[in-house]
């Protein structure tokens, strides 16, 4: 049935600690399986024998892409803070590490109540990008670094204007309406940042 609960979530410092904890102890991909193919696989087998809807099949599928595009941010912000040399690059780093940690707390805490997998790790295509934006230095880094955020950032945007409309479940409709603006935000602050790379020699 579709619902309309309204979600509750920690305080900040707790889910900064949280998001934290579960990065750091899920940093690999669980003995190189697919962390996304995973979590898919499961929602799937949980849905197929609850003998639910094509709709509930794309909310999972909503929320596993979700977390995925988030721990792929995550690591392209840590990596412009760390090895950036554009001022614009790395400050945009520092603010999307901890949006990011937030959303990937309440997506835990969503997921956690519909009983739904998510990646806990990235997943093959994701490390794939991580992988090729982190072999290149200077100028060249902090332009891909940009472009590979923006693309992710797209899709985020895309997707929760979409799911605030049209998801099944009626927290998740709710959690999409919650975080469109603030990921739209994100996502124009990723062009301004990516419009100065674009600059760069």
């Amino acid at each position: 049935m579709r619902g309309s609960l309204l979600l509750s979530f920690p305080s900040r410092p707790l889910l900064f600690s949280l998001a934290v904890a579960w990065l750091t102890a899920c940093s690999s991909d669980g003995g190189g399986k697919d962390a996304v193919e995973s979590a898919t696989a499961q929602n799937e087998s949980k849905i197929s024998s609850a003998d639910v809807t094509e709709k509930q099949e794309a909310d999972a599928r909503f929320l596993v892409k979700t977390t995925s595009n988030a721990l792929l941010e995550v690591e392209l912000a840590k990596l412009a803070q760390a090895r950036a040399t554009t001022p614009a690059v790395r400050a945009y780093g520092t603010r999307l590490v901890q949006n990011r940690l937030d959303l990937l707390a309440a997506l835990r805490t969503l997921a956690d109540a519909k009983k739904l997998a998510l990646p806990a790790a990235l997943g093959a295509d994701e490390q794939a990008a991580y992988h090729e934006v982190s072999t290149k230095t200077g100028n060249e880094l902090d332009k891909s670094i940009m472009k590979l955020l923006v693309k992710a950032q797209k899709q985020d945007d895309n997707a929760f204007d979409d799911m605030k409309d049209d998801a099944y479940d009626g927290d998740i409709r709710g959690f999409a309406a919650k975080y469109q603006r603030p990921v739209s935000e994100e996502l124009d602050g990723a062009k301004e940042v990516a419009d100065v790379t674009d600059d760069l020699p």
